[in-house]
């Protein structure tokens, strides 16, 4: 998932990765119709353009998604150079999903974009009081993610944030995009406050 925001003179990339089948797609179409999917969800995200205001800021947004498992992984990689943001997720209820985010993710937008910056989201966190799952979960000898293991990890691993997203929290799901918004602006605000700080020394 690709996301282009344009205003202010400034432009802002980001781009979601994470393991197929944690809820990415779900996530950006609630975020797309302000409402969870409740049927069929397609594996890859149709593109979406839209405006979005953040920290006063009224910006221009567009989401692409995009499948982990493309049939040439350069066609996620072509995504990483000029990217402002990434948002990392992992399922709640997938405990290797967050490792993958360790050992796989992380390793990846580090190789191609060390100096960007990322959140970490938990998908599916309304899964972590189903029974069932939590069962299934027992009989492998995991549990579940808890809120405060995915923030250690979330600190662990050097995000700027962690937030959990699930159905029926819309509000949750501005507030991925927001914070992601509003990390690049804060990176952007510093950058240029740097570069006017040099410029009055030289």
């Amino acid at each position: 998932m690709t996301m282009v925001l344009r205003g202010g003179g400034c432009d802002v990339r980001c781009v979601v990765v994470g393991d197929d089948a944690v809820g990415k797609t779900s996530m950006l179409m609630g975020y797309a119709t302000n409402r969870y999917p409740t049927q069929h969800v397609p594996s890859v995200f149709d593109n979406y353009a839209g405006s979005v205001k953040v920290a006063g800021r009224s910006l221009h947004l567009e989401i692409i998604d995009t499948l982990e498992e493309d049939e040439s992984p350069s066609i996620r990689l072509s995504e990483y150079p000029g990217t402002n943001i990434f948002v990392v997720c992992f399922s709640v209820v997938r405990p290797e999903t967050l490792s993958h985010v360790e050992d796989i993710w992380l390793p990846e937008i580090r190789a191609h974009a060390p100096q960007t910056p990322f959140i970490l989201v938990g998908t599916q966190a309304d899964l972590r009081d189903s029974d069932e799952i939590c069962n299934m979960l027992k009989e492998k000898g995991q549990e579940p993610v808890s809120p405060t293991q995915g923030s250690a990890a979330a600190r662990r691993i050097g995000a700027a944030c962690y937030i959990e997203c699930s159905p029926g929290v819309e509000k949750k799901l501005r507030k991925i995009i927001n914070s992601a918004i509003a990390s690049v602006l804060k990176v952007q605000d510093v950058h240029h406050a740097t570069q006017a700080s040099m410029c009055s020394i030289l």
